[in-house]
């Protein structure tokens, strides 16, 4: 049975090209095959047989048998397109953040005349986003309010708060009991960590200028809702309240 042009025409539009679509077909037509008897059964010219092999390999479409010659076996097709569609599903995330880090960027950073003093942010990415760039402008002091709902993006920000550490900065994260104590483990090493039962939102404070707030779900599809602000007297507030919270009879050292 041979590939219709349709199939063979999907699978080059997902990624492959013509030669691997081959090489994958002969393989799994002849099952484990040395790269002479691809070339020969799917009629791809031998100088290009191994780069096409290859790339299969690299893609998890085929694997490799560590011999001389070195035999090839291909991968059930339902394997071989979930890889593929796993590996581009991280690539085209990968891509994404990449994108919107620098293009958020450029979008906060316009003329401080243009820019008001508070901004209203929806989504996860938009948060984070805005978050590493507070994190990266920090020279002396963040607190970190980090209710239930935050505990997954311990692992995002853990790399910038080591550097922070490095700079000297002084960090300190106010959590729930529940905080998982290998993420504990975790952030302790770039922060003071102390545990209340009651969480009021979250939260961080850099340097007594800038703030983020969290709001919870909005109102367009339960977006995540968060305030964004370098206005001094709202970032005082939030630096007041934490610090009441820190140092009260209710809050204990991790």
């Amino acid at each position: 049975m041979s590939l219709s042009e349709r199939a063979a025409a999907s699978l080059e539009e997902l990624g492959l090209t013509g030669s691997e679509v081959k090489a994958y077909v002969a393989l799994l037509k002849g099952g484990s095959m040395t790269a002479s008897d691809v070339s020969r059964e799917a009629r791809v010219p031998y100088s290009k047989v191994y780069d096409a092999l290859e790339s299969l390999h690299r893609r998890g479409w085929v694997e490799e048998q560590k011999s001389r010659p070195i035999v090839y076996t291909a991968k059930p097709p339902d394997t071989a397109l979930e890889e593929l569609k796993a590996r581009q599903e991280t690539e085209r995330k990968e891509k994404e953040q990449i994108a919107l880090d620098e293009l958020m960027g450029i979008y906060v950073s316009r003329g401080e005349q243009e820019k008001p003093d508070i901004w209203i942010m929806r989504g996860t990415n938009e948060i984070l986003s805005r978050v590493k760039n507070l994190l990266l402008n920090c020279r002396a002091e963040l607190l970190i309010a980090l209710p239930p709902q935050l505990f997954s993006v311990t692992e995002r920000i853990s790399p910038l708060l080591a550097a922070l550490k490095e700079k000297g900065v002084k960090c300190m994260v106010l959590t729930s009991p529940e905080f998982p104590p290998d993420a504990a483990a975790q952030l302790g090493k770039y922060a003071e960590i102390r545990t209340r039962q009651t969480m009021y939102g979250g939260g961080l404070v850099s340097d007594s200028r800038e703030v983020v707030l969290l709001l919870g779900g909005g109102d367009q599809g339960g977006l995540p809702l968060a305030i964004w602000a370098s206005h001094h007297g709202l970032a005082s507030f939030a630096k007041d309240y934490f610090a009441f919270l820190w140092n009260s009879p209710e809050t204990a050292k991790l």
